[in-house]
């Protein structure tokens, strides 16, 4: 509920504001925080934590950087677009002297508390299963993020946002907004000022036309917060190099590029370990005479990607540290102020809850019948309101409507005769008769027009009662936003059900003075003798 999230906002900031230290101490805390943000997600981003972000089209190789990172696979493969779904991947190497439960590697999911995955075909079904929970059977993209912890000693600490591959053209079952659901995603979480931008881009393909580039220059226009990784150097046309790229000469980055081989997918078809993978990958730079140089100042690869990823995101959190933790400690303080506002939450005890449920509801009631009856305050001074504007409505207004309804101005004389004549035919009559179907026709257009005022006279009643049943409300419901959810709906329900039967009986009370005209009624006079005299 509110009161739970916002007492785990409480704890987890309170939990970063006494950090201090390096990687091993700061990132910790950021990736509680991170859970805490994950698990409220839907109540906003109210936090804007670091963390490092990876952007690339679909088949730009950035599953196969992610994996290499990590040094496993995990990550689900397929055609069009797997990664449906933000990816939260918290990487913690694990420098223990023990190995718990005799594994040295697992996963972890915030959604599966206390479960340890420790076979990485498991954990990428279980991403697969979480994905189609989330985001449904369709291709579409869904902003809930899945929170991912892989705790390894051959990991280093770091937390990466894997997000959906971007594409132009829908295919299969994909949304025909596919394109525009992405770049809102992507634009939501690079847009963080305190994320780097890791953008994924192929060598063999234009650079400045790069989807990823085109996303870090629309939130990071200096490339202040922007590094670049060049996968698939090995299958540039023979001949081409992307040297150039890599030292910043065709895109500027601050942080600059880093050139990587990724697995092939004979490799991962024939499932080639990424041990193995990594050697290759330095064979290939190092005998490479562009990318020798590179190689030998170990500027390139996969092992200097994640150390550079390590310290760049170090010395980013640094940097942020003081803006955060200030930002922090005012979220921890209004969140306790807003907690205490809430008051003791409840036991456990069923009878407890009963108890005050039946309270609330007899408070409600009770407001709703002293603001009827005028016993209770409004505060309202220039208008009428509750009890009140409904007497008002019936005994002042909903008369005068009524009145406003002239039959000699309604029918005129004209009108009036031509009925008669109609309705006669070619038969004559006595001087001054009335024929009784013309007296009925003109008699029941006059009826119908009290259909109007009545309608009126209910839809005024039926506006003010909605507004008392929203300002009856206790002051616990505030506490309960699902109890004060249902309380509006079933509020709303029964004045609707009353409001169309309300309808329904100015229909029938019409339809009855229709059915029947009593023309022996007292209140009827000598039609007769009056156009006699006229």
């Amino acid at each position: 509920g509110r009161a739970s999230s916002l007492l785990l906002v409480a704890v987890a900031c309170a939990s970063l504001s006494v950090v201090h230290g390096g990687l091993e101490t700061l990132l910790p805390a950021i990736n509680k925080l991170q859970d805490v943000v994950t698990s409220i997600a839907d109540r906003g981003n109210f936090l804007e934590l670091p963390q490092i972000v990876v952007v690339g089209s679909q088949s730009s190789g950035k599953s196969s950087v992610l994996e290499s990172i990590v040094g496993r696979d995990f990550l689900p493969r397929g055609s069009g677009i797997v990664t449906r779904a933000p990816l939260i991947l918290q990487l913690q190497t694990y420098r223990g002297s023990k190995v718990p439960d005799g594994c040295k590697e697992w996963g972890e999911f915030l959604h599966c508390p206390k479960k340890r995955f420790t076979d990485f075909k498991e954990i990428r079904k279980e991403i697969e299963d979480e994905t189609s929970r989330i985001t449904g059977k369709k291709q579409g993209i869904s902003h809930t993020p899945i929170r991912l912890r892989i705790t390894s000693p051959s990991v280093p600490n770091l937390t990466l946002v894997d997000l959906p591959g971007m594409t132009k053209v829908p295919v299969g079952d994909q949304p025909a907004d596919i394109e525009t659901q992405i770049r809102d995603l992507v634009l939501k979480y690079t847009a963080n000022p305190n994320s780097i931008i890791l953008s994924v881009t192929p060598a063999n393909s234009d650079i400045a036309t790069s989807d990823s580039i085109q996303i870090a220059r629309a939130v990071d226009p200096t490339g202040d917060r922007t590094i670049g990784v060049l996968t698939k150097l090995d299958l540039m046309d023979k001949g081409t190099h992307a040297l150039a790229t890599l030292q910043g000469k065709v895109v500027p980055l601050k942080l600059g590029f880093i050139g990587v081989i990724n697995r092939s997918q004979k490799d991962i078809v024939d499932e080639k370990d990424i041990e193995s993978s990594r050697k290759d990958e330095l064979k290939f730079f190092a005998s490479h005479p562009a990318y020798a140089s590179l190689a030998a100042s170990h500027h390139v690869g996969t092992a200097f990607l994640a150390k550079r990823l390590n310290t760049i995101l170090l010395s980013h959190i640094k940097a942020r540290l003081p803006a955060l933790r200030n930002r922090i400690l005012g979220l921890a303080s209004q969140s306790r102020k807003e907690l205490a506002s809430l008051g003791e939450a409840p036991s456990g005890d069923p009878d407890d809850h009963r108890k005050m449920l039946l309270g609330v509801i007899t408070a409600y009631v009770d407001n709703f019948c002293t603001t009827i009856d005028g016993g209770r305050c409004l505060t309202s001074y220039s208008e009428l309101r509750g009890g009140a504007r409904i007497s008002h409505t019936f005994n002042q207004l909903f008369p005068q409507q009524l009145g406003s309804i002239l039959p000699h101005e309604n029918l005129r004389p004209a009108e009036i005769h031509t009925t008669i004549r109609n309705t006669r035919g070619s038969r004559t009559s006595l001087y001054g008769s009335v024929p009784q179907d013309a007296f009925e026709m003109l008699v029941k257009r006059l009826v119908k027009m009290l259909r109007e005022p009545a309608s009126w006279c209910v839809d005024t009643v039926f506006d003010e009662l909605k507004i008392i049943s929203e300002q009856c409300e206790p002051p616990e419901l505030a506490r309960f936003e699902k109890l004060r959810t249902k309380f509006r709906e079933v509020s709303a329900e029964m004045l609707q059900r009353c409001y169309k039967e309300a309808r329904k009986m100015i229909d029938a009370l019409i339809a009855f003075e229709l059915a029947y005209i009593n023309t022996n009624h007292p209140d009827f006079i000598d039609i007769g003798d009056v156009l006699g005299a006229s």
